[in-house]
């Protein structure tokens, strides 16, 4: 669900850009008109994270089943491609809960 919300916004809303047309107003609107109707799941940071979710992972199938929505928000695996990879894998071999991803990813393991 959440790869498909940031599918839309990138593609459909701002047309496979960098930024809308009409500037930051995109997710605030969006969020706006989406909170009302869903709640507070449809927040401006939460419809970030799933654009950004997406642009991460423009290929449905690079995205694990076996993690959840947790997993992949965590905001220390995001600045690095290399370092999510990585810990995105060792979460899949090693069964972590999201709690525990966090924990490595403070360590020093990477």
């Amino acid at each position: 669900m959440y790869w498909q919300i940031g599918k839309v916004i990138f593609e459909e809303e701002q047309e496979g850009k960098e930024r809308a047309a009409y500037g930051d107003f995109l997710i605030k609107s969006l969020s706006d008109l989406l909170q009302p109707q869903f709640g507070s799941g449809f927040s401006v940071r939460q419809l970030e994270m799933c654009r950004q979710f997406y642009r991460t992972f423009p290929i449905a199938n690079a995205v694990r089943s076996q993690l959840s929505w947790t997993h992949y928000r965590n905001p220390h695996t995001n600045d690095n491609q290399h370092k999510m990879e990585f810990y995105i894998a060792e979460t899949e071999k090693n069964n972590w809960t999201a709690r525990q991803l966090e924990r490595q990813v403070n360590s020093p393991a990477f």
